[in-house]
This record gives structure tokens, C-alpha cells and sequence, in this order.
């Protein structure tokens, strides 16, 4: 899979805020089936209507979200952290679009990177109903983990899922994540505390380098 990569860094120049530096090379990951990269200003509205569509979907896995998670508003703010937090090395949140008609299918996020002697990030994904079962997010999930350790140098990536969750466990396992042990009541969800099957997967091509934050 490694060798299949087709990854590149753009320089986005569509980027609006002052804040986000546009010299920045944004990540863009391309599969056979699928595009990767950190999402837009002007994607907004598809962000909205990919969380509104598949709120039933996606609600019995995610915390309670806030009234706003619906609302352009809000996905304007995200967008501007998720931009900002990979420009400072503490996030690569990237958007799944289908290569044939553009669509967005779902969502893959690394986050929380610590780096120092740990060099580690939690992983979590979603994907819309329809997308579902034709193995989309294994293969965005292959890839992306490639950009998170080739480019990045990441050496740990953390995730974790609800034991009733089969397909996520399935997705990971071929991925080559293992199984390290049980969280009871490690998630808010819905109302409730939820246990979490804890799972990582290493690099065995980490790189040592001089001054890495």
C-alpha cells in the first residue's frame, strides 16, 4: 500500500482568513476511489448538510453535540481551527470526497498530536450512511495513516471504539491497528459512559530528528 501512495502538498489559494498562512503546503491524499485534504472556507455548506443528513446516522457513536453543529456558523469556526491547528502541528483533519463527482462521504480525523518523546495522535472517522460497506474508509484510512507517518512522523496513532461498534473494530483490524485493552467508562455518549475497546497502531518507519518539536 505505501508504495501505491499518491500524496501531495498544495498551496490553497482560495484560503481567505488573515489568520491562515497560504504558503502552508495543505495535505491532498488521492486513492483509486477517493480525495483527501484538510476542508475549505467555501465547503461549508456540504459540511453542513453531510452532519444534518447522517445526525441519525452518526448520533448513537458521537458525544451530544451543541445546538449550533447544524448551523453554517459553526462548520465557518471549525474550519478555521482545523486549518490553524494543522499549520501549528496539532492536527490533520481531512475531509473524504469521491474522485468521480466530488461528494462528501465523510470525515478522518488525527488529532490531538503530542509530540516531545511521545509523537502520538488519536485517530477518529465517520462516513455517511450510503457510503457505507464498500470498504471507502479502509481505504482512506490506509492512506491517510501512510501521509500521518511518512510525512508527518508520527510514530503512535491511538483509537478507540465502542465494543458494539463491529464495523469500526473491522476497519481498523484492516488497517493493522491492535488491540491493547479495555476503557470503562471512557466516552459520554448519548447520556451515557460508555466502555471503549483501546487500539494503536505503530510506525516502524519513525524517524529520530534533531530538534523536532
Amino acid at each position: 500500500m505505501i508504495n501505491e501512495l499518491n500524496i501531495a502538498g498544495i498551496n490553497n489559494q482560495k484560503v481567505m482568513k488573515k489568520k491562515i498562512d497560504d504558503t502552508v503546503k495543505w495535505p491532498k491524499i488521492i486513492t483509486e476511489r477517493l480525495i483527501l485534504r484538510l476542508p475549505e472556507f467555501e465547503d461549508v455548506q456540504v459540511m453542513c448538510d453531510f452532519v444534518i443528513k447522517n445526525k441519525a446516522h452518526l448520533s448513537p457513536w458521537e458525544s451530544m453535540q451543541k445546538d449550533s453543529y447544524c448551523t453554517k456558523n459553526y462548520w465557518e469556526k471549525k474550519i478555521e481551527e482545523v486549518r490553524n491547528n494543522f499549520q501549528s502541528d496539532k492536527s490533520c483533519c481531512l475531509n473524504i470526497y469521491t474522485k468521480e463527482d466530488n461528494q462528501l462521504i465523510g470525515m478522518v480525523n488525527y488529532d490531538n498530536f503530542i509530540r516531545g518523546a511521545f509523537h502520538s495522535c488519536f485517530l477518529g472517522f465517520k462516513i455517511s450512511e450510503h457510503a457505507q460497506g464498500k470498504g471507502l474508509m479502509t481505504e482512506a484510512l490506509q492512506f491517510s495513516i501512510c501521509y500521518i507517518f511518512k510525512t508527518l512522523n508520527l510514530h503512535r496513532i491511538g483509537a478507540n471504539y465502542m465494543p458494539h461498534n463491529k464495523a469500526s473494530g473491522r476497519v481498523l483490524a484492516k488497517c493493522g491497528f491492535r488491540q491493547e485493552g479495555i476503557a470503562e467508562d471512557y466516552l459520554y455518549i448519548n447520556g451515557k459512559w460508555e466502555r471503549h475497546i483501546l487500539n494503536s497502531l505503530i510506525s516502524k518507519d519513525w524517524i529520530e530528528t534533531e530538534g523536532k518539536k
